[in-house]
This record gives structure tokens, C-alpha cells and sequence, in this order.
């Protein structure tokens, strides 16, 4: 019997519970991710801002503040572009190994029930290059949705944004950002398994990012309905933050970190490798999902 997307997030939920060792290239990927930022804020700060920090020193209110900030923005952009591309190139690159091991790492226990850390370590090398030039690829796309801000950058002016004399150009700009916001929400569910389908099948970037084109395609509800609790989960998290920082931070950082996000992995997973007839684990058997459909009609 093949299994519906109700039972996909059961026996995703139970992988998960017996493996919880996927946890840990979770933590290990937001360890180096934040080292990384730190270097790279105290490099900016120091080499893009320099001297011109002086000029931040005893503003006559928090509105003179946040203008004078913009301000700086505004005359050091061209670095801080520069410096933002090298982080992400940085991030990128350890968040390929330790995503493509927790990817191979969910794949063994779907397909077995269990996985260790060398599963992560063998995966993670084996797909580092791929995965890093898919999420490249991907993030380019995602990067072409800066078109929609043209119109209200060209009008705006950076160190003007807190004005009521630029309104009218402001809510241009905002509309930009919710057009923005639509589009980014498209590409994540067009791409939404294209790491998960690299790993699995083995594929490179290209051929990953048109496979999961086309299983959105064909299995449009089912990766609505897992984006979406991924996407719900996020959001209350964000507005928990934002209520409570300190709470926000916990369960962003703990919950939904290193918690639901390995949980989502193993759940796409398991959603990509039966919807195009893996063998999973079920039920203590090792088989092919047509196979236990003819299992099921013989009992």
C-alpha cells in the first residue's frame, strides 16, 4: 500500500524519533555558521566602516541615530556588497556538506530505520560540490527577484527612508518587497526538493533543480502541504521573536533549529523517495512501496 502524506509525516515522525543523531549537522552547520558571521561583522566593521564610526558617537536622538547609520550605509554599499557575496559564498559552502550529510543521513534511515554520523560525513563530501553550485544556482534565482525593487530603489533615497517627505517613493518600494515576498514563496515550492532529489538520485545541479520542477509538478498538494507546515512553523517563530526576543531566540535557535528543521528534512525525504518509488522502511519492512501494495491485496 503506498503511503499517503498522512502517513508520510507518521513514519517520518517515527524515523526521526529512533535517529535523532540527524540533529547534529543541524547544530554543527549553526556552530560554524555563527563563528563565521561574527568574523566577518568584525572585519566589516573594521576595514568598511573604519574611521567613519566616529560620526555614530553622541547622536542627539535615536531618529538622528538610525539617519547618520543609513547614511553610512549608503556611502560604503559597494564593501558591504562585497563583504555580504563572501559570507554567503562561506555559508553556502559548509551548509552544503552538513545539509547533503543530514540529507544522506535521513535517506539511510528511511530506507533502513537507522543512520549514523559517518552516513553524514560520507554524504556531505560526496555531494559538496554539487549541492554548493545547486544552492548557488538557486540563490541566483532567488537574487533575480531584485528586479521587482528597481522602480522604488530609483526613486528612493537610502538616507531619506525615515522621512514623511518620501512616502509616495517609499510605498513604492514596499509594494517591490511584497512582490518580492510572492516570488520567493514560488521558488521555494518549485525547488523545493532539489537538494533532496541531488542526494538521493545522485544528481547534478541542473538536472536537480529540473527535478524538482517536475515533481511539483506532479505532486503539487503533497509539497504545498509539507512547505507549509514548514512555512507556519517558521512564521510563529518569527512573531514569537519579535513578542519575545529572548524567548523568540530559543525557539528559533533550539526548536525550530534543531528540531523541526532535521524533522522537515526527514519528511521530504521520505515524500520525495515514495512518490517516485523508493524503498522505504514501513512497518518493520524493508520494501518497495509497489511491493507492499502487493503485500497489502494478498492479506
Amino acid at each position: 500500500m503506498a503511503e499517503d502524506i498522512g502517513k508520510i509525516l507518521r513514519n517520518g515522525l517515527g524515523t526521526f524519533a529512533g535517529n535523532l543523531s540527524i540533529i547534529i549537522p543541524f547544530i554543527l552547520n549553526s556552530f560554524i555558521t555563527g563563528i563565521s558571521a561574527i568574523i566577518f561583522f568584525i572585519v566589516g566593521i573594521i576595514f568598511i566602516f573604519g574611521s567613519s564610526l566616529s560620526s555614530l558617537e553622541n547622536p542627539s536622538s535615536p531618529e538622528q541615530l538610525a539617519i547618520i547609520f543609513l547614511q553610512l550605509i549608503s556611502q560604503h554599499i559597494l564593501g558591504i556588497v562585497v563583504l555580504v557575496i563572501l559570507f554567503a559564498l562561506v555559508f553556502t559552502f559548509f551548509n552544503s556538506f552538513f545539509i547533503g550529510g543530514a540529507i544522506g543521513m535521513a535517506r539511510q534511515a528511511t530506507e533502513t530505520g537507522k543512520t549514523g554520523l559517518s552516513t553524514m560525513v560520507e554524504s556531505g563530501k560526496k555531494n559538496l560540490v554539487n549541492l554548493f553550485l545547486t544552492q548557488i544556482l538557486i540563490g541566483l534565482f532567488y537574487l533575480a527577484g531584485i528586479a521587482f525593487l528597481v522602480p522604488g530603489a530609483m526613486r528612493a533615497d537610502i538616507s531619506q527612508l525615515l522621512t514623511q517627505e518620501t512616502a509616495g517613493e517609499n510605498l513604492l518600494l514596499v509594494f517591490g518587497l511584497l512582490l518580492i515576498r510572492i516570488y520567493d514563496i514560488i521558488l521555494s515550492l518549485v525547488f523545493a526538493v532539489a537538494r533532496y532529489a541531488l542526494v538521493i538520485d545522485n544528481l547534478g545541479p541542473v538536472d536537480s533543480i529540473m527535478a524538482s520542477f517536475r515533481f511539483f509538478k506532479e505532486h503539487k498538494i503533497d509539497v504545498f502541504i509539507v512547505w507549509l507546515i514548514s512555512f507556519v512553523a517558521l512564521e510563529i517563530s518569527l512573531q514569537i521573536w519579535l513578542l519575545n526576543p529572548a524567548l523568540g531566540l530559543f525557539v528559533l535557535g533550539f526548536v525550530f533549529g534543531f528540531i523541526l528543521e532535521p524533522l522537515y528534512t526527514i519528511w521530504w525525504v521520505r515524500l520525495y523517495m515514495v512518490r517516485t518509488g523508493k524503498k522505504v522502511y514501513f512497518n518493520d519492512l524493508l520494501a518497495h512501496p509497489n511491493d507492499l501494495e502487493k503485500l497489502g491485496s494478498n492479506q
